[in-house]
């Protein structure tokens, strides 16, 4: 059975252009991870290999168990029609609507020498969210990261980034929304921002051509990055991405009440520079909100 005649295709129209564009696919017989039919675009190991999947519990799961069994090597991606049990920040739950791209990627190993080789520990989520953003913004996407996950536009959330380390192999799932967006009503309360559907005026596919721009683009925005910006000159960089720089946020750390302060911005470990009562401190775990 080819993808485009599968449960992919009928997912969404966004699906259908996107498996006859990026044919021949190699069927990798039953997905594993609870998919019932997997795609496999390229060979096995390859930095380019592009799993298709029409239905898995996540896309984490199911890169996390081939990148185990060697079937993704750096830069090998999964994407997937629809999760079952898609998951954020805190293992909240990621609604996956149709059409949207629910996806993760096999980050390569951190360096093992050079100006990045203490510093990427620390700073790789926000180096995966300057690649994310500076691939949307080559699509014509003016977009913020709100510190440390999320992808705004027009002070709406249109997507989200998780990282989590496997077996010594980092994997980054990123969902954007693409087709599609939650409304308020089912989003959480205690939510910062509302959803929105990511407009991007240079861009006319589907979920898997947006994965190829991820991939093929951002492999070329991560190298240069290693190769050419030292760590806190990046850092500085990144400040003018991050949503709400040198505006008065509101601040909520695990159960502790809220309090008020300055976006002042991002330390050199990647923490969230706060001013507050004429005192600095920096943040790195906690929640933040526009005022």
């Amino acid at each position: 059975m080819k993808p485009e005649d599968g449960v992919t295709a009928s997912s969404h129209p966004l699906w259908q252009a996107d498996l006859r564009a990026f044919a021949p696919w190699t069927s990798v017989g039953p997905g594993s991870d609870g998919a019932p039919a997997g795609w496999l675009k390229g060979c096995g190991g390859a930095e380019e290999t592009l799993v298709v999947a029409g239905s898995c519990s996540s896309t984490m799961e199911l890169a996390a168990r081939m990148a185990a069994d060697g079937m993704l090597g750096s830069w090998g991606a999964v994407v997937c029609a629809r999760q079952t049990m898609g998951r954020g920040q805190l293992r909240r739950p990621w609604a996956s609507l149709p059409g949207n791209m629910h996806a993760s990627i096999v980050l390569p190993p951190s360096p093992s020498k050079g100006m990045w080789a203490k510093a990427m520990s620390d700073l790789l989520p926000l180096v995966v969210g300057h690649v994310v953003s500076e691939v949307l913004a080559g699509l014509g996407a003016d977009v913020l990261v709100k510190w440390p996950n999320d992808i705004l536009q027009g002070g709406r959330k249109v997507g989200g980034m998780l990282i989590e380390e496997r077996n010594g192999v980092s994997i980054v799932g990123v969902g954007l929304n693409l087709a599609d967006s939650p409304g308020d009503a089912k989003m959480r309360e205690d939510r910062s921002v509302p959803a929105a559907k990511v407009r991007l005026p240079f861009f006319t596919g589907g979920p898997i051509s947006l994965l190829s721009q991820l991939v093929n683009h951002g492999k070329s925005v991560y190298a240069a990055i290693l190769d050419e910006i030292p760590p806190p000159r990046f850092i500085s960089m990144f400040e003018s991405k991050l949503a709400w720089f040198g505006r008065t946020i509101l601040v909520r750390e695990g159960d502790e009440s809220s309090y008020e302060a300055v976006l002042a911005g991002l330390s050199l470990n990647g923490g969230l520079v706060l001013r507050r009562n004429g005192e600095e401190t920096v943040l790195y775990s906690g929640s933040i909100f526009p005022l």
